[in-house]
């Protein structure tokens, strides 16, 4: 089992992966332009939406793992 995932950033406005240059970093405050739609996306709404994507994935898969552990108890 592979214990990694990705989340990544999406457009608010389209839900169009977020892509930046090479060695690009963007901070808190900070404006960032879709490639797809052209429109700014808050740095921190973006990161706030991929954290929440990101613990719903790994509460699906604690889910996922229990459900398999308590199957194999009561075989």
């Amino acid at each position: 089992m592979d214990d990694s995932f990705t989340i990544e950033a999406l457009c608010l406005f389209c839900n169009a992966v977020l892509t930046s240059e090479e060695g690009k970093e963007f901070d808190s405050g900070d404006l960032i332009k879709c490639n797809n739609c052209g429109e700014m996306n808050d740095y921190d709404s973006v990161v706030e939406v991929a954290k929440e994507k990101g613990v719903d994935k790994v509460e699906s898969e604690i889910e996922k793992e229990l459900h398999k552990t308590m199957k194999n108890l009561f075989k």
